[in-house]
C-alpha cells in the first residue's frame, strides 16, 4: 500500500467515522463526551502545549509511558507531560496519576487521517514525541517528524507478523522507520528488524523493555475476607485470560483436589456470568460473594482488584496467552517473585517472557503438549502447578530471580530518561508554568 492509497482510504472513510465512534462509545469502547479527540482537538489545559508527548496503546503500555515520564520528570522537575491512549482503561490510568498531583495530562489518540493529525499537533505543539512499543501510525509519526518535532520509539518491537506486514510496503515503512532520532528496541532481533525496514544502525540502542512490575496496591479488608474464605489452601491465580481460556482453567481447577483455590480474574470483567455458567456456578466477586470450603474455583470479575490478587497467589497462570493476544505483562507477578505459567503466544511480550524464562521464572504449558485441547491442557496445568509448587527449594530461587529481573526492569525507564535528556533535549525543556 502506498502512502496516497492509505490516505485515500482515510478520506473515503471520514463520513462514516463519526457514526463509528458513536457506536464505540455506546459499546463502552469510547467516552462520549470525548470523541472531539480523535479529531485532533482535545480540551487541554493550554499550559499542556510545548509538553512532552507520550503515545502508548492500553494499559501496560500506559504502565511503561508513566513510569518513563517520571523518569524523565526526576531529571526535568519542570517538564509537562500529554500521555495519549486508545483505550478507556488506560485513560482512567492516566487520569489517576495525575489526580496525585503529577504534570500529566491526557488525550485519547487523533485518528490516523492526515486532517485530524494536523489539527492535535497544531493543538498541542508537543517538544518532544515518544511512541511506546509497537503502536506505528503513518500520517502522526511522519507528519510529526515534519514539523522539527524530535521523534523517538521506546521499548520498540514487532511482533513477527507485525513485521512482515511493513515490509510489503516499503514506501510507508521508510517514512515511518526513518523519522525517529532515537529508537530504544528491547532486544538485538528487533534492532535488526527495524534496520531492514530503515532504521538507521547509528541511532538504535537495544535497552531492553521499559515495561515496569509495578502494581496497584493490596487492598486489606480485600485480602482479609479473602484469606479467611479461602483458609489454608494455595491459589493459582488466572490472570486477565480471555475469551476460549477459561475451560482449561477449569479443567485445571478441578484437577488440583481440595489443597487448592483457582482465582480467574477475567481481562473483561463483563464475562464473569459467560465463565460462572461453564463452571456450574462458581462463586462472583461481582455479585459480592465469596468462596467456601466446597469451591475449588472463584471468580474475580471486578475491575482495579489485580493488586490484591497478585499479592495472595502463590502461581500465577497468565491470559492472552492460550490464544493468540500475545501474552499480558509477566513483570507485574514477576515483581512479587511469582512463578509464571504460560501458554505459546507470547509475541506480545516476548523480550519480557524471553528474559524471565531464561531465569527460571516462565514455564510454558504448551512445551508438554501437544495440543491445547481444554481437558487435556487443564491436566497438564494441573501437574505443573503441582510439580513447581512442591519444590520449595526452585520456588525460593524462582522468587529470588523474579524479584532481580524485575528490579532491573524497572531501572531502564531511569536509563532511558536519561539517555533521552542527553542526546534529543539539549535544549530547555519547553514549559509554560
Amino acid at each position: 500500500m502506498t502512502f496516497g492509497l492509505y490516505n485515500l482510504i482515510w478520506h473515503l472513510l471520514r463520513p462514516f467515522i463519526p457514526l463509528i465512534l458513536r457506536w464505540r462509545a455506546w459499546r463502552g469502547k469510547e467516552i462520549a463526551s470525548r470523541l472531539h479527540d480523535r479529531f485532533g482537538q482535545p480540551q487541554l489545559d493550554q499550559k499542556i502545549k510545548g509538553a512532552i508527548w507520550i503515545h502508548a496503546v492500553s494499559v501496560g503500555e500506559t504502565v511503561a509511558a508513566i513510569g518513563l515520564a517520571k523518569a524523565l520528570a526526576s531529571t526535568m522537575p519542570k517538564a509537562r507531560f500529554l500521555i495519549t491512549t486508545n483505550t478507556v482503561s488506560a485513560a482512567a490510568m492516566v487520569e489517576r496519576e495525575s489526580a496525585n498531583g503529577m504534570a500529566l495530562s491526557h488525550a485519547f489518540q487523533p485518528l490516523d487521517h492526515p486532517h485530524f493529525v494536523d489539527q492535535f499537533l497544531q493543538n498541542t505543539h508537543p517538544a518532544l514525541a515518544i511512541f511506546m512499543e509497537s503502536d506505528f501510525w503513518p500520517n502522526l509519526i511522519s507528519k510529526t517528524a515534519a514539523k522539527a518535532i524530535p521523534v523517538i520509539f521506546a521499548s520498540s518491537q514487532l511482533s513477527s507478523a507485525a513485521f512482515h506486514r511493513w515490509t510489503k510496503q516499503p514506501g510507508m515503512a521508510k517514512a515511518v522507520f526513518a523519522a525517529p532520532q532515537m529508537v530504544l528496541a528491547v532486544n538485538d532481533a528487533q534492532a535488526a528488524q527495524f534496520q531492514r525496514l530503515g532504521t538507521p544502525a547509528e541511532i538504535i540502542t537495544v535497552l531492553g523493555s521499559l515495561k515496569l512490575g509495578a502494581m496497584a496496591d493490596a487492598d486489606p479488608a480485600l485480602c482479609q475476607s479473602l484469606k479467611t474464605a479461602i483458609g489454608k489452601r494455595q491459589i493459582l491465580l488466572a490472570a486477565s485470560t480471555h475469551d476460549g481460556e477459561d475451560a482449561s482453567i477449569i479443567a485445571a481447577a478441578n484437577a488440583l483436589g481440595d489443597n487448592w483455590l483457582t482465582i480467574i480474574a477475567p481481562r473483561h470483567p463483563d464475562r464473569g456470568n459467560q465463565i460462572a455458567a461453564a463452571s456450574s456456578s462458581a462463586p462472583q466477586r461481582s455479585l459480592g460473594q465469596f468462596p467456601s470450603k466446597d469451591h475449588n474455583l472463584y471468580i474475580m470479575d471486578s475491575f482495579g482488584e489485580m493488586g490484591s490478587l497478585f499479592s495472595l497467589a502463590d502461581l500465577v497462570i497468565l491470559g492472552g496467552s492460550f490464544m493468540p493476544k500475545g501474552g499480558h505483562n509477566p513483570l507485574e507477578p514477576a515483581a512479587l517473585g511469582l512463578p509464571i505459567i504460560t501458554g505459546p503466544h507470547i509475541f506480545k511480550n516476548s523480550a519480557e517472557f524471553a528474559g524471565l524464562r531464561d531465569v527460571g521464572v516462565v514455564f510454558d504449558v504448551a512445551e508438554t503438549d501437544d495440543g491445547l485441547d481444554a481437558a487435556i491442557t487443564g491436566q497438564k496445568l494441573a501437574k505443573l502447578v503441582i510439580a513447581i509448587a512442591n519444590d520449595k527449594p526452585a520456588r525460593r530461587r524462582i522468587a529470588s530471580a523474579a524479584k532481580a529481573y524485575a528490579i532491573a526492569a524497572n531501572e531502564r525507564s531511569h536509563i532511558a530518561a536519561r539517555k533521552i535528556v542527553l542526546e534529543t533535549m539539549k535544549q530547555p525543556v519547553k514549559t509554560n508554568r
